[in-house]
């Protein structure tokens, strides 16, 4: 899949490293997490998974394939495919289905394929019935779903989210996040998710910690969440669940030291309450 292998990178040579000896591996068919406040780096590690940035030293690497090589740049980008935070830079045309077929449609491929290539990225993203609306038109959370169906249709391997629902109210956060979930689980499609939500992260499974440029935790979301203080000293907070958690444990409630859900909370008071 995609191996990072000890790389650095500067915006400029005069700059600050913006990632700095970053190794890890992103494993076939996961939901990876990479979480840390701005200016972490964790931006700049997405842009580096399909070639988009290119790394000072070391290597990133697609199925054995270098993101250096210029010659195979173009397959890589193919396998991994990248949503961003605004969808409105990625939507090309003025119809949904004509967007989603724009990329196949540069590939060279058959008007057939295209067509049915449309439709099953449409409805993989639950947006058949908008095929001829205008994106214009559509809430937030819609048009990063056609963002989403136009690097399906490119018959991707892997989804990089760059802080795709950054800019989504609660509602369109909820659509693109269930139909990510959707995607990795029913579909196989492995998910690198850039997020500055921490709830969103819980959901993976793994979660990456970046800071000052470099990976400082990897683990599953119980192991890194129930380092909640390791986190604040890093300057990230710990999801709302496991904050609360820790304040509960603070007034002396006897609750697990892993929980990381509401509903977890909730079946760990129970007990408490009707024992009092």
């Amino acid at each position: 899949m995609i191996r990072v292998n000890s790389i650095s990178y500067r915006y400029s040579e005069e700059g600050q490293y913006a990632l700095k000896d970053v190794s890890f591996e992103v494993k076939k068919g996961e939901m990876l997490a990479i979480v840390g406040h701005n200016g972490s780096g964790k931006s700049t590690l997405a842009k580096h998974m399909n070639g988009l940035l290119l790394p000072d030293d070391g290597e990133v690497t697609v199925d054995g394939m270098s993101t250096a090589d210029e010659a195979l740049i173009q397959e890589i980008r193919r396998r991994v495919g990248m949503v961003f935070q605004n969808p409105d830079n990625q939507i090309v045309t003025t119809v949904v289905e004509e967007d989603v077929g724009f990329g196949p449609e540069n590939l060279g491929l058959a008007t057939d394929e295209i067509i049915r290539r449309v439709k099953e990225a449409l409805k993989a993203v639950g947006m058949t019935a908008y095929a001829r609306s205008a994106p214009h038109m559509l809430s937030g959370g819609q048009k990063q779903r056609v963002a989403m169906a136009g690097m399906l249709a490119m018959r991707p391997e892997v989804l990089v989210l760059d802080e795709a629902t950054a800019m989504l109210d609660p509602s369109g956060r909820n659509e693109v996040l269930s139909t990510v979930r959707r995607l990795n689980r029913e579909s196989g499609i492995t998910v690198v998710m850039i997020t500055q939500y921490m709830e969103e992260a819980t959901m993976c499974d793994r979660v990456a910690v970046m800071a000052k440029g470099r990976l400082r935790m990897l683990d599953t979301p119980r192991n890194v969440f129930s380092s909640a203080k390791e986190l604040r000293a890093l300057g990230i907070d710990a999801p709302p669940a496991v904050e609360l958690r820790d304040r509960l444990a603070g007034i002396g409630a006897d609750i697990p030291d892993d929980i990381m859900t509401v509903d977890e909370i909730a079946e760990a008071l129970c007990p408490l309450l009707l024992r009092n």
